[in-house]
């Protein structure tokens, strides 16, 4: 290796310097070179696309600690997509080629939210890589968050629920809308809910693989019970999924596949609803209606299988009508 290294300064210098003085010089380096051990680092920048192998230990790490399918497959996208635009081995990774990337992101549109969400990856991956001694200094850790804008995004009031309610035109449509308002389960829960996970008596939902991969039980009322058992009357094919498609082999449906529906029933009430309606949406409405009808925030917060109450509190809008109440209640002389 230091034949490689000496051979590589003469070549560069031979036309610099006069052969006596390079000589010279040569020896001192010969000399100095005995004390240190020369090894060939390489920077050069990557010149294949594809998930670089460091990646892929950092996602193995994350399975091993339970990390759910959706988050493996998000972060693997995320940094494959960092790599092939720096095209850097990470060893040569600097803050502002990270800064210029997140940048990009940025001017091409991506939400706050979205860009602040790459940055997060980007600094836990060099954190892991820190941890573990590949390098001695994480290059994403001086960069602050984005700022995110909070908008609260409003749940529905009982008379656009109804609305809602009545738009739908399948027993899956009605049935869908009633369980995700009554569970307050996520979109993906419901997509992967099985029959099997449905306890009729209790009129119980346990869910095997929430978010994190954690496991928890929500309820369904009387409402929603009335309308899955008539949805599941008329669906066809043996499935054990609780939602199936409508077309042979009637197969479970996807978490696309039941936002769509949703999307359907909403365009055909334009106008009865002044903001967009999504699946979580449904899921913000039943934790404010339940703080509403007196139900503990602790308990909305393991219904909706938060991990901190700071996150239940972002859910739940309070009318401030009902805080005027409160407020006489508890405070007025």
């Amino acid at each position: 290796m230091y034949e490689q290294f000496r051979n590589a300064i003469v070549s560069r210098l031979a036309d610099k310097l006069p052969a006596k003085l390079l000589n010279d010089v040569m020896q001192e380096i010969d000399l100095l070179s005995q004390d240190y051990d020369i090894k060939r680092s390489c920077t050069d920048l990557i010149t294949c696309s594809g998930m670089p192998e460091i990646v892929k230990v950092y996602i193995a790490s994350l399975a091993v600690q339970n990390c759910s399918k959706s988050t493996l497959i998000n972060y693997k996208r995320e940094l494959t997509q960092f790599f092939d635009r720096v095209r850097k081995v990470f060893t040569a990774v600097t803050t502002n080629d990270i800064r210029v990337f997140l940048f990009e992101k940025q001017m091409n549109g991506l939400k706050p939210s979205t860009v602040d969400h790459l940055r997060t990856v980007i600094n836990c991956f060099f954190g892991w890589l820190v941890d573990n001694e590949y390098l001695n200094r994480n290059p994403a850790k001086t960069l602050r968050p984005h700022k995110v804008p909070k908008h609260k995004l409003p749940p529905l009031k009982q008379i656009e629920l109804e609305t809602f309610r009545n738009a739908c035109q399948t027993d899956r449509e009605r049935a869908l809308v009633d369980f995700l308002f009554s569970t307050g389960c996520r979109i993906s829960e419901a997509a992967n809910a099985n029959l099997e996970d449905l306890n009729w008596q209790d009129r119980a939902f346990h869910i095997k693989h929430g978010k994190g991969d954690k496991e928890r039980t929500t309820y369904f009322n009387a409402e929603s019970e009335l309308s899955l058992k008539k949805y599941l009357s008329s669906r066809k094919g043996e499935d054990a999924h609780l939602f199936v498609s409508t077309r042979a082999p009637y197969s479970g449906m996807t978490s696309a596949s039941l936002e769509k529906d949703i999307r359907r029933i909403r365009n055909r009430i334009p106008g009865l609803i002044g903001f967009k309606v999504t699946p979580h949406t449904f899921r913000r409405t039943m934790g404010t209606m339940a703080v509403e009808r007196g139900c503990p925030i602790e308990q909305v917060k393991e219904l909706l299988g938060h991990e901190s109450l700071d996150t239940t509190m972002q859910y739940v809008t309070v009318a401030e009508s009902d805080k005027k109440v409160a407020h006489s209640k508890y405070l007025a002389g």
